[in-house]
């Protein structure tokens, strides 16, 4: 058996897997992303427990960051995950449940879950629309790596140069256009009571200006990153996934060109199926 974790900026999500692959159980838990690293870490361990059952001789994590996978170490990651920069997820695993432990980057793992319906694709790059954007590319049969874990990383893309501050340290990253948390600061400013995404494309539906006005620039820096990774890879298909591509119609209709985009087919447990695939 084999447990799997989603470690993101907003939740952790893990699922229990039987040797013949199907899903046992799950567990969902808030992630404690601003309390830091030792929280970060019980949080972890909490899922895990819930999820264990005796046999389990693997866990992986699906985490955001930069994640060196021979040591499944955090390298980099942003405040999204307070402390997390230094973090030795499979080593601190293996410590406490004493099995087989992995880790590596969360869009990665996203797009490892994801290719199991795409048996022999060779350039594919997946999108992750969640409390930041994570990015990763297969390209020519292997994932883009770089020396420090950072390739592919399209949520870091310069969108607008000298644009707003990333969290990574840089101005104009698309993951202060593109992502959950950049689609609530800018609903905010033009309406009441925004809390999330959802309440943004649930006023966008019935017609709200003031969120057609969000939703239509949100869809213009959308277009602009599919055309970048277009011209930088040329992929087959680009899979986009996350909390905010859940709204798959919604943002199906802002595309301009769909021929080679589809939707994460495991939604957002997309990483928590990756996170077990080999590394």
């Amino acid at each position: 058996m084999k447990i799997g974790i989603d470690l993101g900026g907003t939740t952790i999500k893990g699922l229990l897997f039987t040797d013949a692959g199907e899903v046992a159980a799950e567990y969902t838990i808030p992630t404690p992303a601003r309390a830091g690293r030792s929280a970060i870490f019980s949080a972890l361990y909490c899922a895990v427990d819930s999820l264990w059952q005796d046999g389990v001789d693997l866990i992986g994590v699906s985490s955001a960051g930069n994640i060196d996978p021979s040591k499944g170490e955090c390298v980099f990651a942003t405040e999204n995950l307070l402390g997390w920069t230094g973090a030795k997820i499979a080593e601190e695993l293996n410590k406490r449940y004493h099995v087989r432990t992995q880790a590596d980057n969360d869009a990665i793992c996203a797009l490892k879950g994801e290719l199991r319906f795409y048996r022999g694709a060779k350039n594919v790059t997946m999108i992750t629309l969640g409390t930041g954007v994570g990015g990763a590319s297969l390209v020519n049969g292997k994932i883009l790596r770089g020396k420090k874990f950072d390739a592919a990383r399209w949520g870091h893309v310069i969108l607008f140069p000298k644009g707003l501050k990333c969290n990574c340290g840089r101005r104009g990253c698309v993951e202060c256009y593109l992502s959950a948390t950049a689609l609530v600061k800018s609903g905010q400013k033009q309406m009441l009571g925004i809390v999330s995404a959802k309440q943004i494309f649930d006023r966008y539906a019935v017609g709200e200006a003031e969120a057609r006005d969000v939703v239509e620039r949100f869809g213009v820096y959308l277009n602009v990153l599919l055309d970048n990774i277009r011209t930088t890879l040329a992929p087959d298909l680009i899979i986009l996934g996350g909390g905010v591509a859940q709204s798959e119609k919604l943002i199906r209709g802002l595309i301009e060109r769909t021929d080679d985009v589809a939707f994460a087919r495991l939604g957002t447990l997309a990483g928590a199926y990756g996170a077990v695939e080999p590394i």
